[in-house]
């Protein structure tokens, strides 16, 4: 019968060699060296001996896919070749973003991405990580946008339907009103201006350009009866260029065409362009 040499190895061992071992809960005590589960593996001391020799070896080397973690000490090289051991690519524009469905109106800017490339680059994010976050983040944008743009018309409607109740069928001409003293006080900077902001949608801002109005386009408001003998106002000119003297070249009259467009140069003072307002 072959004895068992795994244990009796072990067993030739000075009893007075004592190591420490830690339990599972963190508690620290002697054990005799013979008895330490790690010599368990090897089957005759040469074995251990050797695999000592070799764990001394490699002490101060680095394992084959370590990476060290630079330190306060290091420059943005060491820094650099950390990040592009991670997978970090070279520059900024080595990230491809993922391609996604956007809803009508809704832009992805160029120059946000961009920023966003960089701002990852600087980072040391891997193009996996910076895919995962745009298709996590770009859908909650969208979302917003979309609560936005319904909110917008909501408030639209509503304020419309505010003038209507107060000004019932002279809405259209209210509107016309405020939209032309907005253009004479401020050009297209300012209706610009109140497009972007909403403010323009506001029944309130609107009730005001229509009351000044009447100053700002003194000349064109109250000069607008004559020689026409009703209301000069932009709902009048639309039915007058449906009007077959008007839009039929074979019944075209030009004392007619040229009262249509003296009225719109009535409404429109300055550059004009015949029916570009309509």
């Amino acid at each position: 019968m072959t004895p068992n040499t795994n244990k009796k190895w072990q067993m030739t061992l000075p009893e007075d060699w004592t190591v420490k071992q830690a339990d599972e809960n963190g508690v620290e005590t002697e054990m005799l060296l013979r008895d330490h589960p790690v010599l368990a593996k090897y089957t005759t001391k040469d074995e251990a001996v050797k695999a000592l020799v070799h764990a001394q070896r490699m002490i101060g080397k680095s394992p084959e896919g370590y990476v060290r973690m630079p330190g306060d000490d290091d420059g943005p090289e060491e820094l650099a070749a950390f990040y592009g051991a991670l997978g970090r690519p070279e520059a900024a524009d080595g990230y491809e973003l993922p391609n996604m469905d956007v809803p009508d109106g809704f832009e992805i800017r160029e120059d946000l991405t961009n920023g966003l490339r960089q701002k990852a680059h600087e980072l040391g994010l891997t193009p996996k990580q910076v895919s995962g976050l745009y298709e996590w983040f770009m859908p909650l944008v969208m979302d917003a946008h979309h609560g936005i743009e319904n909110e917008a018309q909501t408030m639209r409607e509503t304020e419309l339907e505010s003038l209507r109740s107060i000004h019932r069928g002279d809405t259209p001409s209210i509107l016309d009103h405020a939209m032309r003293a907005a253009e004479a006080i401020g050009g297209d900077d300012l209706l610009t201006a109140l497009d972007k902001t909403n403010a323009g949608n506001h029944a309130a801002v609107i009730n005001a350009f229509a009351k000044i109005a009447p100053l700002v386009l003194e000349g064109g408001l109250r000069g607008s009866t004559k020689g026409w003998g009703e209301d000069l106002s932009i709902e009048r000119l639309r039915e007058m260029m449906k009007d077959p003297r008007f839009s039929d070249p074979s019944k075209r009259d030009s004392t007619f065409v040229k009262k249509v467009n003296e009225g719109f140069e009535m409404l429109y003072p300055g550059d004009y362009v015949p029916g570009s307002r309509l």
